[in-house]
């Protein structure tokens, strides 16, 4: 490549970096490419040819470029998820299927063995976290050992990618918060969207749970991973990371994008993450509390149960209903008509050990016991998966 032409490239990136459209069709033009009959985005010969120019180029030589890459990439990704609407309306019908190509293939090169985490600029790291925050149900797929889908896996996509390129910015903690900011509000739609269903029953939620169970263990290994290989394992740059980490991942489910405070609320589009973003005001947003997070996780399907109705209503096997004996503690709240209407996301640590104790202690009627005792076993399960998919073959490349 010429200087001309290598400079040309680094004006390009440097002159889009915060232009979500801009980003998008420089990456992926929308004349160059047309979705398939499953909604994949097949791309032309230019795009082609402008990924096979960025994945091999020298960015030894161009430094800050691939500062400017990613954040790129970061901008485009923006763009998933979302399509024309009135409160959104100019978003290209196109968009998602195409930020869905240019996230698999930013995700498999920056994932890939043609870089290692010493490469990673602290920039580089806050800007793959919001393409990695704004693919959540590839994230969620490797963490729960299921298929990543062909809009992702199309353009060269393997778990192993995700995994690494999480390990390589496991000890951001910006970037890991921003991470679980965008998985977390995916498993608030998933929750959202399987207890809306005319058919939602206990099943649901415990599959629902178990699923944002294995994600929290899989951001937890990975990055426990990258602390225990930097030789910090234990440090209380590990702690912090990986509480605030899981911390956010659980309150952003139960409370969804709309929990942030304006000034964090800033950092989004929509429900997607149009920039990094910075841990502390997102935690001073939600108020994210300490606290063992998977005890937080319990609580929170606990109260979930409560108030989407799934305990009985008449059972007298073992005694008084387990909402009888949920009124008379500091978490629990009805609405006008007498209904649960607890904010999860409210749930403090003490709150939340106070919620455990009570299924521990207090609620004996069997029915009830049964849909808690589902709910728990789902989360130990889940834990166990996500950990098990961060070490396994589908784990990270630890360099």
């Amino acid at each position: 490549m010429t200087g001309s032409a290598s400079d040309s490239v680094d004006d390009a990136l440097a002159a889009i970096g915060d232009d979500p459209q801009a980003a998008l069709e420089y990456l992926v033009p929308e004349e160059d490419g047309n979705t398939d009959e499953d909604g994949t985005w097949v791309p032309g010969q230019a795009t082609t040819d402008r990924w096979t120019m960025l994945t091999s180029r020298d960015w030894g030589k161009h430094a800050p470029g691939l500062d400017a890459l990613t954040a790129v990439t970061g901008a485009a990704s923006s763009f998933r998820n979302r399509a024309p609407s009135e409160s959104d309306p100019d978003v290209p019908v196109t968009a998602d299927a195409r930020a869905t190509y240019a996230c698999g293939r930013a995700m498999s090169y920056f994932g890939g063995e043609e870089f290692t985490k010493k490469d990673f600029t602290d920039t580089m790291k806050r800007n793959l976290a919001v393409v990695v925050a704004n693919s959540p149900e590839e994230v969620a797929a490797a963490a729960a050992r299921r298929s990543l889908g062909t809009g992702a896996t199309s353009a060269g996509l393997e778990a192993t990618d995700i995994a690494s390129l999480i390990y390589r910015f496991g000890d951001n903690q910006d970037a890991m918060t921003t991470l679980a900011t965008g998985l977390g509000q995916y498993h608030h739609n998933k929750l959202k969207e399987a207890m809306s269903k005319p058919d939602a029953s206990k099943g649901s939620l415990r599959n629902t749970y178990q699923r944002a169970a294995a994600s929290s263990s899989y951001l937890q290994t990975l990055s426990e991973f990258r602390f225990a290989d930097d030789k910090k394992k234990d440090s209380e740059e590990q702690t912090t990371t990986v509480d605030t980490t899981l911390s956010v991942l659980n309150a952003v489910s139960a409370a969804g994008l709309t929990a942030l405070t304006d000034e964090a609320a800033a950092f989004t589009t929509g429900s997607t993450i149009a920039k990094p973003l910075i841990s502390s005001q997102v935690t001073d947003a939600l108020g994210t509390s300490t606290g063992d997070p998977y005890t937080g996780l319990k609580a929170q399907s606990y109260v979930a149960g409560l108030i989407y109705g799934l305990f009985s209503t008449d059972s007298d096997k073992g005694g008084q209903r387990a909402i009888d004996t949920a009124r008379s503690h500091s978490w629990y709240h009805e609405d006008e008509d007498g209904n649960p209407a607890i904010d999860t996301a409210a749930l403090t640590g003490d709150q939340a050990s106070d919620a455990v104790t009570w299924r521990e202690d207090e609620v004996r009627n069997e029915d009830d016991l049964g849909v808690l005792n589902d709910l728990d076993t789902s989360i130990t399960a889940g834990k166990s998966i996500g950990e098990d998919s961060a070490e396994t073959n589908n784990g990270p490349r630890r360099t």
